[in-house]
């Protein structure tokens, strides 16, 4: 075999490989490289998750910097709950939820959690609060006062779901009466980050259903609302945007966007809604070569040819290899 014919076979090889790898397991590739670059050298190139000495999960970020963010820390909380319904220790959730109830900022009618590092991405400042973290974080607060019967725990949780509401604690944007749109980072004109809006609603539907408080309903009712008349401003040639400020999803966020669809659909039925979660989960369906040219990113091409070029190499210097050794094997025998 020539050595033309080698690098062909080499490249077709690779390029074969690599794109059955994309397809079906890209997020997971990037979770698990930032797992690796953060315990080989402290850092990561987005963020990972960490564990402080009473194990409380923190954020490590890209300027290796380590930060409690409740969005985690209820998440963790979440996970931590379903254990203890299945029969595990409760240890975890009570901690877990200890933390919340303590980082919970709280007046006669309102109680938010608060972050305290900067995000200047989205131009927030310390404190700042997030609708979604906020979201999640009333959930769990309710199944901790369910659990102890906890009246005062209740009273937190219920002040929580009173914030969402526009021009309580700045965490939502009335789009009109009748449509709000609850911002995961919360500015005077909003981002309109879609993956956020539409986690707040799955928990604001959650909420009602442990309560049947019509607050939750109607706050519930009035972002899906929201959600009918944006979504078609999100749609990217059959990707989706992260947000309404320009920033395309990635291959994770656009698979997330999708579930969360997935997931509001089993509550009720929407013609909107599914028209965009089929369109996008087709197009996420497409080979990832196509996609890479009908919804380019940089940093994802550049990762794909990295993987691709690397194996390539790999293939044919094991080629190489082989054809220098075969005739002497063959002597020898």
């Amino acid at each position: 075999m020539n050595k033309k014919h080698i690098i062909l076979l080499s490249a077709l090889f690779s390029l074969l490989f690599v794109s059955a790898i994309w397809q079906f397991a890209e997020a997971d590739i990037y979770r698990g490289i930032e797992k690796l670059r953060a315990s080989l050298l402290g850092s990561t190139f987005n963020q990972t998750t960490v564990y402080d000495d009473e194990g409380i999960p923190m954020q490590l970020y890209n300027n290796k910097e380590r930060h409690y963010n409740p969005l985690f820390i209820a998440r963790e909380a979440q996970q931590a709950n379903l254990r203890r319904l299945n029969g595990e220790d409760k240890q975890d959730f009570v901690k877990l939820t200890d933390w919340l109830l303590a980082n919970m900022v709280q007046t006669d009618s309102t109680a938010v959690v608060q972050y305290h590092f900067p995000f200047p991405e989205y131009a927030q400042s310390v404190p700042w609060s997030s609708a979604l973290a906020q979201a999640v974080s009333i959930s769990v607060l309710l199944e901790r006062a369910a659990m102890d019967r906890d009246m005062q725990i209740y009273d937190t949780a219920r002040r929580g779901l009173y914030s969402l509401q526009p021009g309580k604690a700045g965490l939502s944007y009335a789009i009109s009466d009748s449509s709000y749109w609850y911002m995961e980072y919360p500015a005077e004109e909003p981002y309109f980050v879609l993956n956020g809006m539409l986690s707040v609603l799955l928990q604001l539907h959650y909420y009602y259903d442990l309560t049947h408080d019509p607050l939750a309903l109607d706050l519930y009712e009035k972002g899906l609302r929201a959600v009918r008349e944006k979504l078609p401003q999100y749609d990217y040639f059959g990707y989706s945007y992260y947000d309404l400020a320009g920033n395309k999803a990635g291959r994770h966020y656009h698979q997330l966007h999708i579930r969360l669809l997935n997931q509001l659909l089993e509550i009720q039925d929407d013609p909107t809604l599914r028209y965009y979660r089929d369109r996008w989960q087709k197009h996420d369906s497409y080979p990832v070569l196509w996609q890479m040219i009908f919804n380019p990113r940089p940093k994802r091409i550049l990762a794909f040819a990295l993987a691709f070029f690397t194996l390539g190499l790999m293939i044919y210097l094991t080629l190489v290899w082989s054809t220098r050794k075969a005739p002497s094997d063959q002597e020898d025998s």
